[in-house]
């Protein structure tokens, strides 16, 4: 039986989904468990039954601006399992910044995605982002490259898309969105996406979903770190400050015996001092990729904190759980140094990106940002393992986001962790190349995105449900965020906005996430109830019916 610091904790059962962490690439949808023989019909279906998934190709345009560039083919499945025939709706998986072999589970009714297309009978997609799996037009992602790979050239792929691909069971085009609504649903980016379609390309979706959606990216994002606080047992979020601002005092010591000590004492030895410090928020950054469904043992930031409060690990005791006073900082820094060198460290590297490191158990290369022969900067390939495309949308749009520390006194993340230091890594990452050159080196700003969508200032959007929970670390950049002047967006009938307690990031997108939990399935069914109505008024304002109904 799990021993937990604090009984509060047992309140949010978890679990990990596709590692995050953080400046390395948000991994955000979890991944399916294998239902099936998985060489047959991505194993979501039984051998034996007809295989309704089609992947298919479309030609989209290279460049939106300039459509003489040619085009390069976009992959795409499409699940008509519930669609009713001509002129019903379809569901369009916005497009992630990964790959999307093990997204094809979005169209079927294990997510709402596909939930979504089986209340209202239509057929569901999912179309893979541009740049990544095998929908890039180029082969390398250098400068020069990635130029195409732009916010603008993204959203415009998805109108772009719905208003030309000619879907196998719909050769006539009965099911057109100037025909039958299509409902564009996302989380995180995509979900940010749905946002700002609605708002800069409005007529082509009918009806959106957005959970978890970034719509207001932050440049200096420390923010971050304030709902995962908000999740930490008290007397771990306390001791852990206490912990941090002792490292911090001895990297800033001028003693470079003292600093060689305290990174010797982590595992950590040889590290500079702001790939140190972002290593030490690696326990806060895991709590991202959680949800209802996993016991409290799985996840990583709960056992970081009881090895701070030395209730973890073979020499834990749980005969005295410390109050919300903890243990103090001396055994608080003893405990997370004792948590990284016995349980983050060994294969974490192999975990993370075992196609560089996978006969390395106990390296620490992956932490090291500054080694310009890391293949985090060599490899160039668009299925690298560093996500190196999402490194360039928050460098070049730029999104930025950048989870340091925040202002004002020690907080729960090393001084060391500086929007500068993490803003330095993009010239590492992508250097001049025949005249081109990252946005944000060429005077790009994050507030020119803010002022383009409106953030989460933009009300007047129309048929658009936010979906956001409590403890998710990117609440602050939502329409939910107490951030927001004035307060958090109020729910209205055209913009319901929804607030799941205790949830983290995207806790809607699996159906089996919603039913571990009963704030969280009361919410969805209203979210599926209000999608339908939507999509009924498509067809009542139009006089005609709405297939299968």
């Amino acid at each position: 039986m799990r021993r937990f610091i604090l009984a509060v904790v047992a309140a949010v059962a978890v679990t990990a989904s596709a590692s995050s962490l953080g400046r390395r690439g948000q991994q955000l949808r979890p991944s399916p468990k294998v239902l099936h023989d998985e060489k047959y019909c991505y194993g979501l279906y039984p051998k034996g039954t007809p295989c309704p998934i089609e992947a298919a190709t479309f030609d989209q345009l290279i460049d939106h601006d300039d459509p003489s560039l040619g085009t390069f083919k976009q992959r795409y499945w499409v699940n008509p399992e519930f669609y009713a025939g001509p002129g019903a709706p379809i569901v369009l998986s916005g497009p992630g910044e990964q790959a999307a072999d093990r997204m094809v589970w979005y169209t079927t009714n294990l997510t709402l995605d596909g939930t979504f297309a089986q209340e209202i009978k239509g057929a569901a997609i999912v179309l893979e982002h541009r740049y990544w799996g095998d929908s890039s037009p180029f082969d390398k992602m250098t400068t020069k490259n990635m130029r195409h790979l732009t916010l603008d050239n993204a959203m415009r792929d998805t109108t772009y898309f719905a208003r030309n691909v000619k879907l196998s069971f719909d050769l006539d085009g009965k099911s057109h969105p100037d025909k039958a609504p299509w409902v564009f649903t996302g989380g995180s980016y995509p979900g940010a996406l749905a946002a700002w379609i609605n708002k800069l390309h409005p007529g082509t979706f009918w009806a959106y979903h957005a959970v978890s959606a970034v719509v207001q990216p932050i440049a200096d994002f420390w923010q971050y770190y304030v709902p995962i606080e908000a999740a930490m047992p008290r007397n771990c979020s306390k001791d852990m400050k206490r912990a941090i601002k002792y490292i911090d005092k001895q990297l800033s010591s001028g003693d470079q015996a003292r600093k060689d000590a305290i990174k010797a004492k982590f595992g950590l030895s040889g590290l500079a001092d702001d790939d140190f410090g972002w290593a030490l928020a690696d326990g806060l950054q895991s709590w991202q990729g959680t949800q209802f469904t996993t016991p409290p043992s799985k996840i990583p930031l709960f056992d970081m904190c009881d090895y701070i409060e030395g209730v973890g690990g073979k020499n834990g005791s749980a005969i005295h759980i410390p109050d919300e006073n903890g243990v103090g900082r001396c055994a608080a820094v003893a405990g997370l140094a004792k948590w990284f060198r016995t349980v983050r460290i060994p294969g974490s590297c192999q975990r993370n990106w075992g196609d560089y490191w996978k006969n390395d158990s106990q390296t620490i290369e992956c932490w090291d940002t500054h080694n310009p022969n890391s293949p985090f900067f060599t490899d160039r390939s668009v299925r690298n393992e560093w996500n190196l495309q999402w490194q360039w949308m928050s460098c070049n749009e730029p999104f930025q986001q950048w989870q340091a520390s925040a202002p004002g006194d020690t907080g729960l993340v090393s001084r060391h962790v500086t929007m500068q230091s993490l803003r330095d890594q993009c010239e590492r990452f992508f250097p001049d190349e025949d005249g081109y050159s990252y946005g944000l080196k060429r005077g790009r700003t994050t507030d020119a995105i803010v002022q383009r969508t409106d953030g989460w200032s933009n009300v007047n959007s129309t048929r658009l449900v936010h979906v956001n929970g409590e403890y998710d670390p990117w609440l602050s950049e939502s329409v939910s965020s107490t951030f927001r002047p004035g307060g958090p967006l109020e729910s209205t009938p055209e913009v319901p906005v929804f607030l799941v307690p205790k949830a983290a990031h995207c806790p809607d997108l699996v159906m089996r996430n919603t039913l571990a939990n009963e704030p969280l399935h009361e919410i969805t069914q209203k979210v599926i109830g209000i999608i339908s109505a939507w999509v009924d008024e498509f067809y009542e304002q139009r006089g005609i019916s709405h297939p299968g109904f």
